[in-house]
């Protein structure tokens, strides 16, 4: 029996795991943290590979935004207002997998949470910046992260869910014929 690459075999369990934005879903309740952190995680130590999750996110959000979304714009869309300061969060998330030292159990679980919270910092500043429904000052970035928490929560249980999907998957992947 032929195997697959082990480089392969996370590429897909990665992308098969961003499939979850494409289904119906409660808000921020996909795997798109989980493949950011767990990726991050499954990279370390070789340079490049940590572009792996953010290049798979990046196509996704391709995907989105013009065919699922499409209508709603004229032309193709490469990206959307405050993309950079969520990629900044998702980078973020990646650099923290590759500097976990282990991710499962309660561990894990603290590894989650963390790279959730630095997503959120990061990405709310995006919505704030710019967004003329918010003070441009400190009480309106502090109105962001406050309207943000609920989906903060869903973010947070879903990298724990998924996390532990991902983690599971990896370590069975001979038996799923993946190694």
């Amino acid at each position: 029996m032929r195997s697959i690459s082990p480089f392969v075999a996370t590429a897909g369990l990665l992308a098969l795991a961003l499939l979850t934005r494409f289904l119906p879903h409660f808000p921020n309740f996909t795997a798109v943290g989980a493949v950011a952190l767990v990726g991050g995680f499954w990279s370390k130590g070789r340079p490049g590979a940590m572009l792996l999750p953010l290049v798979l996110l990046f196509v996704s959000d391709l995907l989105l935004n013009n065919l699922v979304y499409g209508a709603m714009t004229e032309g193709f869309t490469w990206g959307y207002p405050g993309m950079v300061w969520v990629y900044a969060g998702h980078v973020a998330m990646v650099l923290w997998g590759q500097k976990a030292r282990q991710m499962n159990g309660i561990v894990g679980a603290g590894h989650a949470v963390v790279a959730n919270l630095l997503f959120f910092a990061l990405s709310n500043v995006g919505f704030w910046y710019g967004n003329p429904a918010l003070a441009q000052t400190g009480a309106g970035l502090f109105t962001a992260y406050v309207e943000a928490l609920p989906f903060f929560v869903s973010a947070t249980a879903s990298t724990l869910v998924y996390g532990a999907l991902l983690q599971w998957a990896y370590a069975k992947r001979s038996v799923l014929g993946m190694a």
